[in-house]
């Protein structure tokens, strides 16, 4: 008996990737770029890369939203805690370069007042 297994979609050289740290200079933050429509499994990774990488207390890191088209809302209750979490365990967390509808979409999710404690924002100059 011959048993099929489903086929898994093979990647092509157009994806683009669903995160990517940039290169640290010096006593820079790390940056997290994110790219695309983010689902569950997407923000679990990306809180799991965080934690692997951001476990010092004196470390920054900054997750770019920039580039992000869609998040799931019903996956960002959890992200949000998660992010808050890592922010008592390691580095400290800060969302930068989000677009207004991805600010709603953390709105509708219920968690508008956690990621705007989170947001960077530059000082702004007199």
């Amino acid at each position: 008996m011959i048993v099929a297994l489903p086929a898994a979609r093979r990647s092509f050289a157009f994806d683009r990737p669903v995160f990517q740290w940039d290169a640290r200079h010096g006593a820079g933050p790390l940056v997290v770029r994110l790219f695309g429509r983010l689902g569950a499994r997407e923000l679990r990774q990306m809180v799991q890369a965080i934690h692997e990488r951001g476990r010092s207390p004196r470390d920054l890191v900054c997750l770019d939203f920039e580039q992000v088209t869609h998040l799931d809302y019903r996956a960002l209750p959890e992200f949000a805690r998660a992010l808050t979490r890592q922010q008592s365990l390691g580095a400290d967390v800060v969302v930068a370069g989000m677009s207004g509808y991805v600010r709603r979409l953390f709105d509708v999710a219920g968690q508008g007042p956690v990621v705007r404690r989170l947001e960077w924002k530059p000082d702004s100059m007199p």
